[in-house]
């Protein structure tokens, strides 16, 4: 008597488990608003192009993303998979950093760190705004010659 109840638990648990994992709303395709980011360095590219693919699966995050401002060059591609476990994940692609870190803040927002051998590069919080169809990046980066800055981009999602 209680297997067609414990058949239909246990199908229930599975379907809430795949439903949470593409529940992440930072789940999809996203494209900078280039008119709405800044730098505070000053040095923010005019026709800044950069286009960031998430998924996530449980507490793992699938982030691609490609940047092709400088149209003479090949384009900078960023592809990592990675726990949301705020332990540093080897990344190779990057002469800028060899390590990402991430965590949930709460359901709207996620901490991300870019690392170089430990020490950090890149700190960022995405911060989903409010309709779900907008993110705000708000971070510090350290540059080539040690001296950082602050930044706000802004996302909307395609």
């Amino acid at each position: 008597m209680l297997q067609p109840f414990v058949r239909i638990v246990t199908l229930s648990l599975i379907s809430y488990s795949f439903a949470q994992a593409g529940d992440n709303p930072f789940e999809g395709k996203w494209k900078i608003d280039a008119p709405k980011s800044s730098w505070s360095d000053g040095k923010f590219p005019k026709n800044m192009s950069l286009v960031i693919n998430m998924s996530f699966t449980g507490d793992q995050i699938k982030y691609y993303s490609v940047n092709d401002t400088n149209k003479d060059k090949q384009p900078s591609i960023v592809d990592f998979t990675a726990k949301m476990d705020w332990t540093p994940h080897p990344f190779e692609g990057s002469a800028r950093y060899n390590q990402v870190a991430l965590r949930s803040l709460g359901k709207t927002q996620m901490e991300v760190l870019e690392l170089k051998d430990g020490d950090v590069i890149v700190g960022a919080i995405y911060d989903l705004l409010p309709g779900g169809k907008r993110f705000a990046r708000r971070g510090i980066a350290k540059g080539a010659d040690g001296k950082s800055h602050e930044y706000e981009e802004f996302f909307d999602r395609q």
